[in-house]
């Protein structure tokens, strides 16, 4: 019953986050999108300095056992707002500390080019 309320609750707060994004333009299926590649903009960010850090906030998130509702709620959210760039950060740390830096810069101006081609698409 936990899972359930907490993944109701995570939906419930992903649907408000998303109605925050009808006043530039975006509707609501995607705004799910933006969200997403916003919040993994962010990580992606954070990937370059601190890789290990995001990959053990995630993984202690999501392959945690859960106990209560908030932790079943962290689960889902962080799933969808971390859950690409946890995948691309486990293949990038296979790679030598130079390459692996520079893939992560990539990586993170890559979602800079996602983000501003939703903004060229619903801004127009």
């Amino acid at each position: 019953m936990k899972k359930i309320i907490g993944l109701v609750i995570a939906i419930i707060l992903w649907n408000l986050l998303s109605l925050a994004l009808l006043g530039i333009n975006i509707p609501i299926p995607s705004s799910y999108i933006a969200l997403i590649i916003t919040a993994n903009t962010i990580f992606a960010f954070f990937s370059i300095f601190l890789q290990r850090l995001v990959i053990t906030l995630y993984e202690s998130n999501v392959f945690g056992e859960p106990k209560s509702i908030a932790d079943y709620l962290f689960k889902y959210i962080a799933i969808l707002t971390s859950g690409m760039n946890y995948y691309i950060q486990i293949i990038f740390r296979r790679l030598p500390f130079i390459l692996n830096k520079l893939a992560a810069l990539l990586f993170f101006i890559f979602h800079i080019l996602m983000w501003s081609m939703l903004g060229f698409i619903f801004n127009n």
